[in-house]
C-alpha cells in the first residue's frame, strides 16, 4: 500500500511550520511575545494589604498604603497635602461631590496647584454613578502618574471604589475587598451594589 497521501501530508504541514517561523522571524515577534506584553500586569498582593502611615499624613494618621503607588485617605486637612508631597505622591484625586467641598475651609484645587500636585476632582454620588464613570475611574487610575492618593470624606466611599478598580482591572472579588475594609475600620462600601453589577455585566461581555 502507498505511503503517499501521508507524505503528502507530512509535506503540507512541514510546508506550513516554515511559513509560519519565517513570518516570526521577519516580524519579530511571536504571537506568543505580544500576548504577553499586551497582557495586564500581575495583581501585586499589597493592593489588598493596606498599611496605615501616620508620617505620610501625620494630621490625620488614619492613611492607608496600597503597595507603593495607591494611597487611600479620608478627608485631609490642607496641611496633610504637604506632607503627602513631600513624601513623594504626585496625583490628589477628590471624589467628594461639589456640595461636600464647600465646609473644608480652603479650595482644594488652587492649594494643589500651588504645590505643583496634579488635581483631579472626580465627583461620585453613591446614587448616580454610572457605567460611563466606573470606566473613566478605572482609566484614571490605571494612567494616572503615580504614586496618587485618592481622597474622600470617610473613606467609604473611596473602598467603594477600590473595589471597582480592583474588581475590574483584576478580576478580584468584592468580598475580598470588602473584607479587608471591614478588618481596617470601613463600615461599608458606598456603591457596592453598583459595583457588583458593573463587574457582572463586564464578565457577560
Amino acid at each position: 500500500m502507498s505511503n503517499a497521501p501521508l507524505k503528502n501530508t507530512l509535506r503540507t504541514l512541514f510546508s506550513i511550520a516554515l511559513s509560519f517561523s519565517a513570518a516570526s522571524i521577519f516580524s519579530g515577534c511571536s504571537p506568543l511575545q505580544a500576548k504577553k506584553e499586551n497582557a495586564e500586569p500581575t495583581f501585586n498582593a499589597a493592593l489588598l494589604a493596606p498599611e496605615e502611615s501616620e508620617a505620610l499624613v501625620p494630621l490625620r494618621g488614619r492613611c492607608f498604603e496600597m503597595g507603593k503607588d495607591y494611597i487611600l485617605t479620608g478627608q485631609l486637612p490642607q496641611p496633610d497635602f504637604q506632607f503627602a508631597k513631600d513624601n513623594g505622591v504626585k496625583t490628589i484625586i477628590n471624589v467628594r461631590m461639589d456640595r461636600e467641598l464647600g465646609g473644608l475651609g480652603f479650595e482644594m484645587e488652587p492649594h494643589m496647584k500651588g504645590l505643583e500636585l496634579t488635581f483631579v476632582h472626580f465627583p461620585v454620588g453613591p446614587d448616580s454613578f454610572d457605567d460611563a464613570q466606573a470606566k473613566a475611574f478605572i482609566q484614571l487610575l490605571s494612567e494616572a502618574e503615580k504614586p496618587l492618593l485618592i481622597n474622600g470624606s470617610n473613606g467609604n466611599r473611596i473602598w467603594g471604589l477600590w473595589s471597582l478598580y480592583l474588581g475590574a482591572r483584576w478580576g478580584i472579588p468584592v468580598d475580598r475587598t470588602k473584607e479587608v475594609a471591614k478588618a481596617n475600620g470601613i463600615k461599608k462600601l458606598v456603591i457596592e451594589d453598583f459595583v457588583r453589577g458593573y463587574l457582572e455585566r463586564k464578565k457577560k461581555g
